[in-house]
């Protein structure tokens, strides 16, 4: 807004200026100008006015520039007016030149009237002479000069004044002749001066006309530009007043904005407050939560010394149980192995043969699957004693002796095969179904999870010799063979003896 009121007001100054310009006609002292002088410079000013009327030309495509194209129009017509003031001028000289060619003219005329008259008298009056000379003949004329002369002196005198009175005839005649031929000049002169002034001032009044017409187009244009500022003077006033309660409304809105910074400054004052409340707040209960934590952290590692010791106690309790379980199965194994031997009794006076233990090498028993899925020793926190033997397709598969053995254990009871809930079903110590088979004694074996066996206690196998099928039975989340082997009751790593 305030750069919009400047320009308005720039522009009126200007409007105000170029309105105020005074067209200053020539003084008298211009009267002494020649006309080529006057000329020049009317010429100059002409070049200046084309100039202008091209700015006029320029300027008037945008009439948002109405300082320059009023101020513009003012020097145009100041210029044309100097110009019509100056073929005013040129018009007065003119009339002046002619006035006096026709004075001139009348005066030679009254001249040429007179010398004519008094050359009609000179010339009637040599025709007299011409006639009395004709009467009387020269020769006798100069014999009466002679006769008449009363000494030398006095003929040579009268010689003397009768040429004298020739030579003035003769000299009458050529002074009538070069009057009459000059005054002719003279009035052939005048009268073209006279047609040449005539034919300048028509030209003067034709272009004084022209140039009036031009003053009177430039006016026009003038009162349209003047209507334009009057216009934006209204205008101005308009914003004058639209500056005013422009300033009003910005009084009021300072007035506002300082009632807003002091509610603002309040409730920052007041938010400021709350936000060290809050911040004492947080660090109060972070400190709680802090102290709940470490609380809690204390019990949870309470609890978890808790659980271990648990844990341990069942895995002492587990390890007691085993080596109980496997005491255990090492009893019943040599129970059955000396009932196995009672039952070989041979008859009188035959020996009986006892086994030697066997170097026999082991075998891979599932034929055909070969991926070993989780091997010996530590996995998920707590001891594999065996190896997962696993693969695609292997649900079903013929499980084989590894070697020439005794069976000492079956389970074959477990129904929970694969598609039971997740986890173990209890049955068969988690084994679910099962065969162990003791080899001479020192070596023994446990196949595990299986779908069912084929072999019972007591029997005898070969090496090689189908004893059951694979399954999922027991602590099995899907169809694969646990396989366990034992020396002297203690499990160790079966890859150290069986290779695929």
């Amino acid at each position: 807004m305030k750069k919009i009121l400047m320009k308005i007001f720039t522009f009126l100054i200007c409007s105000a200026m170029s309105a105020g310009v005074v067209v200053n006609f020539p003084s008298q002292e211009n009267s002494a100008k020649t006309i080529p002088e006057i000329q020049e410079e009317r010429k100059q000013n002409e070049e200046r006015i084309a100039q202008y009327e091209r700015q006029i030309s320029e300027l008037g495509e945008n009439m948002s520039d109405q300082q320059t194209f009023q101020q513009t129009l003012a020097e145009q017509i100041s210029l044309i007016q100097e110009n019509i003031s100056l073929l005013g001028q040129e018009l007065e000289k003119l009339n002046s030149d002619i006035t006096r060619a026709n004075d001139n003219i009348e005066f030679l005329d009254y001249s040429i009237t007179a010398r004519q008259k008094q050359i009609e008298e000179s010339i009637e009056l040599f025709k007299k002479r011409l006639c009395a000379m004709y009467i009387s003949g020269n020769n006798d004329n100069m014999v009466s000069v002679l006769l008449g002369s009363s000494s030398f002196y006095d003929m040579m005198t009268r010689v003397k004044v009768v040429n004298n009175m020739a030579e003035y005839d003769q000299q009458l005649i050529n002074d009538i002749l070069t009057d009459i031929n000059g005054l002719e000049k003279d009035r052939k002169d005048l009268e073209t001066e006279k047609l040449s002034l005539e034919a300048k001032q028509a030209e003067q009044k034709a272009k004084k006309a022209e140039k009036t017409a031009e003053i009177q187009s430039l006016n026009e244009k003038m009162a349209k530009s003047q209507a334009i500022v009057e216009q934006m003077n209204a205008q101005q006033v308009k914003i004058q007043n639209s500056k005013e309660n422009a300033e009003q409304l910005r009084s009021d809105f300072d007035r506002q904005e300082q009632e807003i910074q002091d509610e603002i400054r309040r409730q920052a004052e007041e938010a400021q407050k709350r936000y060290e409340r809050e911040q004492q707040r947080k660090q109060e209960e972070e400190l709680r939560r802090k102290y709940e934590e470490l609380i809690q952290k204390q019990q949870e590692e309470e609890l978890r010394k808790k659980q271990e010791e648990e844990l341990r106690q069942q895995q002492e309790e587990q390890l007691r149980q085993q080596q109980e379980e496997e005491r255990r199965q090492k009893e019943e194994q040599d129970r059955l192995y000396q009932q196995w031997l009672e039952q070989q009794v041979p008859p009188e006076n035959e020996s009986i043969p006892i086994p030697e233990p066997s170097q026999q090498p082991y075998v891979w028993p599932v034929p055909d699957f070969y991926y070993v899925i989780s091997g010996y020793g530590e996995r998920d926190g707590l001891n594999h004693n065996g190896i997962d033997i696993s693969d695609g397709g292997i649900a079903g598969a013929t499980i084989c002796a590894v070697r020439d053995g005794l069976v000492i254990s079956v389970n074959n009871s477990c129904p929970h095969n694969y598609g039971k809930p997740e986890g173990s079903c209890g049955c068969g110590g988690d084994f679910g179904n099962y065969v162990m088979i003791s080899h001479d004694g020192t070596y023994s074996t446990l196949y595990g999870h299986m779908a069912y066996a084929t072999v019972s206690v007591g029997d005898y196998v070969h090496q090689g010799q189908t004893i059951g099928a694979v399954g999922s039975t027991g602590w099995s989340t899907g169809p694969h063979l646990h396989l366990e082997l034992r020396v002297n009751g203690v499990t160790t790593n079966p890859l150290d003896y069986i290779s695929p």
